[in-house]
């Protein structure tokens, strides 16, 4: 159940109190800084060849090893119809294999070619002078509190 909150930062940061303020609204800091950690990462990401689209899959197969595409498009906030798309376009690429599930014929299954991993490792470097840059000043327990409370948010969305 939503309860209706009346703290002064409550109401500046809802968007139907008259009080609201884009300034106090957490959405619009977060939509900020993702539109400028995206802005970065394609900036340096251009440059070897590679996309955030492509990127985010990377990572998810580097853990995952093996996902169903349902999975891919869950982890990564797409669209099934966007995440098939992408799939097949990596795999003409050369940097993913499809294979049907053995269990179950209406899943196609994604893993990472040799190429694929490859082209994993060389973006990590990209990826991880963009992390310095953001949390160059930020302590372990700052990045565990972000990471606590995004997976709060996350959780109350979905």
């Amino acid at each position: 159940m939503i309860r209706k909150k009346t703290s002064k930062t409550w109401r500046s940061a809802d968007p139907q109190d008259p009080l609201f303020s884009a300034d106090s609204s957490p959405f619009f800091h977060l939509a900020r800084l993702v539109g400028l950690y995206q802005l970065r990462m394609d900036t340096h990401l251009k440059r070897v060849g590679m996309d955030m689209s492509r990127w985010r899959v990377l990572a998810i197969l580097h853990e995952e090893e093996c996902a169903p595409m349902s999975r891919i498009a869950e982890l990564a906030v797409f669209r099934i119809s966007t995440t098939t798309k992408l799939i097949y376009r990596m795999e003409n690429e050369g940097l993913t294999s499809t294979s049907v599930s053995e269990q179950d014929g209406r899943v196609t299954e994604v893993r990472l070619t040799s190429k694929g991993r490859e082209a994993f490792e060389g973006v990590r470097s990209v990826a991880s002078l963009i992390f310095e840059r953001a949390f160059h000043d930020c302590n372990d327990d700052e990045i565990q509190t972000l990471l606590k409370i995004c997976r709060k948010l996350y959780n109350n969305l979905y």
